[in-house]
């Protein structure tokens, strides 16, 4: 199984400086919403890969693309934006940053739970979107080093 940490992130300027940028997937059912990020990330230099509407469409589309990180509704049909993380993270460890227009201690405590590493409250600004995504791609190789180091003990 190829994790995300192991793609190799363009080191291009796109308007972010020297930070590297990502392949991404979007999911969230509000289409202007999903469009807003797709242009917001493409604007900071990231690639964006795939929008997806439900999270559904969303765990499939991840799998099948493999992007370095995932920027997801939380609030869609059929599998909400945590339920599709779960899926998600099940099966790879693609970072994941939650966005959603609420933040009730509840769907905050589910993600902590379930090692979603970036957590962005609606509306956000572009700057708030970057660090999200900069700071999930981090803390996903972070993670992947540590389970390397302790298989490899």
């Amino acid at each position: 199984m190829k994790m995300a940490m192991e793609s190799t992130p363009n080191k291009g300027k796109g308007g972010q400086g020297n930070l590297e940028t990502y392949s991404v997937v979007v999911a969230d059912d509000d289409r202007t919403m999903a469009e807003l990020l797709a242009t917001n990330l493409r604007r900071l230099g990231h690639r964006v890969v795939g929008v997806a509407w439900n999270g559904k469409e969303a765990v499939d589309l991840v799998l099948k693309t493999r992007p370095d990180v995932v920027v997801m509704d939380i609030h869609m049909p059929i599998l909400d934006g945590l339920q599709a993380a779960r899926e998600i993270l099940n099966k790879t460890m693609i970072p994941i940053v939650m966005s959603t227009g609420m933040s009730d201690a509840r769907s905050l405590h589910r993600a902590v739970d379930m090692n979603v590493v970036s957590y962005l409250v609606k509306p956000f600004s572009p700057a708030q979107l970057k660090v999200a995504v900069h700071l999930a791609v981090a803390q996903g190789r972070s993670v992947a080093a540590q389970d390397t180091i302790a298989s490899a003990a």
